[in-house]
């Protein structure tokens, strides 16, 4: 039997086992630690996932669309060059009094530091701008009717006549053909003016069919506005009775022209010089030409009401715009408009 002596040693042989035991595994950890330093484990590189570009719904470029302004404008050769014009978004050309034409223009991606020559405004425009909403419409001034027209229709009225401090005259022009706008200010005072909304406009790749064109004419009464191709911008150079519409911010030009064949009524009105002023009807349907990238394509068009988007029909189907300016011209359905470059010319 073991004496009380040697069962403490056997005690303390074990305790002391134990402890170089546990110094060994201390002493193995600390050497792996040192191996492996203190670094974290590199992580995997991340993929970041390209944010989508802003596309304008009205004009289909690259851009953000911002509130939508419309200004009414002068479209005679004293308007020429027209100043501000080459950043809008869509421009329509109307037929006004004596046969001449006048152009409203709509800015939302881009504003101009001034919008020249700025003229009044017409029946017309309170049945055509209502499809974009309740936007700003700035314009020099109108007959009480059209201003009750105007707000009737729920756009947001930023005419000279209500607001001076958005306009000016030009010294180096001219009455009445030296008024400008300053867009950012109309915007301002507008004070919540809608943003864009569907106004009938698709963009896509060229369809096919169509037939090569390279100038399209229509012929106004007493005005004439003209469009030829350019292969090598891939856009339709603006001219007005023979005459290019260049400023210093460059030629005006359109992606896509279309020609709508409209309806042409009277008002009841009459001018200064006595000329019935007749009134261009955008709702309803007909026929239109689209032009783009060098070809013509026969459309119909349909809008069921003012609130209502234009739809472009091309074999039952939305035509596909090309981004960029849209033009339309409203052209009276008893005209026609030449095309070159066709085999005939067609008709609106």
């Amino acid at each position: 039997m073991a004496s009380r002596k040697q069962f403490k040693e056997h005690l303390l042989g074990q305790k002391t086992s134990r402890m170089v035991v546990f110094a060994a595994g201390l002493t193995l950890v600390l050497a792996l630690a040192a191996c492996g330093g203190t670094s974290k484990p590199t992580p995997s590189p991340t993929v970041s996932t390209p944010t989508p570009t802003a596309t304008s719904i009205l004009s289909g470029r690259a851009l953000a669309d911002g509130p939508v302004l419309a200004i009414k404008m002068d479209n005679t050769g004293n308007s020429l060059p027209h100043i501000g014009l080459v950043p809008a978004d869509v421009v329509y050309v109307e037929q006004v009094e004596g046969g001449l034409s006048r152009l409203a223009a709509i800015y939302s991606t881009k504003l101009p530091d001034v919008i020249a020559p700025v003229r009044s405004a017409r029946e017309t425009d309170a049945e055509l701008l209502p499809m974009y909403g309740k936007i700003a419409f700035g314009f020099s001034g109108s007959v009480d009717a059209v201003h009750a027209l105007v707000k009737q229709a729920g756009l947001v009225d930023v005419s000279a006549e209500k607001y001076s401090g958005g306009y000016g005259r030009l010294s180096y022009r001219n009455a009445p053909y030296n008024e400008f706008a300053r867009p950012a200010r109309l915007i301002k005072r507008a004070k919540g003016s809608a943003q864009p909304v569907d106004v009938g406009f698709t963009f896509g790749s060229l369809p096919a069919g169509g037939k090569p064109a390279s100038t399209v004419t229509a012929s106004f009464p007493s005005a004439r506005v003209l469009f030829a191709y350019n292969k090598s911008t891939g856009l339709w150079a603006y001219s007005l009775g023979g005459k290019l519409d260049t400023s210093s911010q460059g030629q005006v030009a359109a992606s896509t022209v279309l020609i709508q064949s409209v309806r042409l009524t009277t008002t009841g009105r009459k001018d200064v010089a006595r000329n019935p002023v007749p009134k261009v009807r955008t709702v309803g349907s007909g026929k239109a030409i689209a032009l783009r990238d060098g070809r013509s394509y026969a459309l119909t068009w349909t809008r069921p009401n003012p609130k209502s988007p234009t739809r472009w029909l091309y074999q039952g189907k939305d035509f596909p715009m090309k981004a960029g300016q849209i033009w339309v011209v409203l052209f009276d359905s008893q005209r026609t408009a030449k095309i070159t470059g066709a085999k005939t010319a067609a008709k609106s």
